[in-house]
């Protein structure tokens, strides 16, 4: 989710006074993806307590419902991710029970040799994605030691903190890839509850 400081430093405002009405009847934003208009009739002391009191609820509700342009619309991004895009530590915990499932892991190689890897993944480099799951299923396999998923197989991403994970998960995406998932929680998650280093 965004907070509230990123919200309102997305949000430019507008104010639009009603042409012929001096009281605010009123306020209504309208969000799109870099700009928040609001509209209100022109403001008298009566009125400016309750203008101001309206502004804030609608910001606070801004901050809190994020959407995908909120996210430069990338739908697996940790702030706008729906349920059924996150895989989590249950999911990746059975992992080995569920071979068809591939974990890839986007950290830096040497992130992993900082704090080591979860068993069944594999690492391939966010940097790198896009490459590498454009090589033949000959050349993934022989490199990877791994079966390349096809188009409908489960892939989960994973990183340190869900954000690289995410921008892997909209790649592969974009790739025609169908059953994408995004360990939201990535290594931080999964660290802490094995007491691993982090």
């Amino acid at each position: 989710m965004l907070s509230r400081t990123a919200a309102v430093r997305r949000a430019s405002f507008h104010i639009r006074p009603y042409s012929s009405i001096d009281y605010c009847p009123s306020v209504s934003i309208a969000r799109t993806c870099h700009k928040t208009n609001i509209s209100a009739g022109s403001i008298d002391a009566t009125h400016r307590g309750l203008f101001l009191h309206t502004i804030n609820a609608n910001i606070r509700s801004f901050a809190t419902t994020a959407s995908p342009n909120d996210c430069g619309g990338n739908r697996f991004a940790p702030g706008c991710i729906e349920p059924q895009l996150v895989a989590t530590t249950a999911d990746i915990d059975d992992l080995p029970n569920h071979p068809e499932k591939l974990l890839i892991d986007v950290r830096e190689p040497s992130e992993l040799a900082a704090t080591g890897q979860i068993p069944t993944s594999i690492n391939i480099p966010l940097k790198t994605v896009r490459n590498e799951l454009g090589l033949s299923p000959e050349e993934f396999e022989k490199k990877y030691g791994r079966k390349k998923p096809a188009a409908s197989d489960p892939i989960i991403f994973s990183c340190r903190s869900g954000v690289r994970a995410g921008q892997a998960a909209q790649e592969a995406d974009q790739l025609g890839y169908k059953n994408v998932k995004n360990y939201v929680g990535s290594w931080l998650e999964y660290a802490a509850k094995h007491h691993l280093p982090v």
